[in-house]
């Protein structure tokens, strides 16, 4: 596979931290969509390559809950900001989906349906712990 070695050589090159790789979605939700959910994030990750979020620390953070119960909007929003997305004050419903379904595309390509749940709100949690930002 090219692409390993392909974005290793870039990180290298141009002294990129790893785990600031990520897609056009993750930085324009509103008008990008691409790699899409089928990308190998993880398995990237796997090779330095971009961010993953522990599994242990995602299920620590979904605290028993079923990992598609519908959570607050605004919380994942600014957890999802903390990380780094663009996240207005301002944004309509749809745009805000848009943030979440580009978030979930990338950590969680299984359910991207653009709606905040437990799921959503406990990976970018796992991520904040291990990875910082704000």
């Amino acid at each position: 596979q090219a692409l390993v070695p392909l974005a290793k050589d870039i990180i290298a090159r141009y002294d990129i931290n790893p785990q600031n790789v990520v897609a056009h979605a993750d930085i324009a939700p509103q008008r990008k969509d691409d790699p899409g959910p089928r990308f190998p994030w993880r398995e990237l990750a796997a090779q330095g390559i971009g961010a993953w979020p522990d599994a242990q620390r995602v299920a620590f953070y979904l605290a028993g809950r079923a990992p598609y119960t519908p959570v607050d909007t605004a919380t994942v929003l600014a957890l999802l900001s903390r990380y780094g997305y663009e996240v207005k004050a301002d944004m309509t419903t749809r745009e805000q989906q848009r943030v979440i379904m580009a978030f979930q595309m990338h950590f969680r390509p299984a359910q991207w349906n653009g709606i905040a749940d437990a799921e959503t709100q406990a990976i970018a949690e796992a991520l904040l712990e291990k990875y910082g930002q704000d």
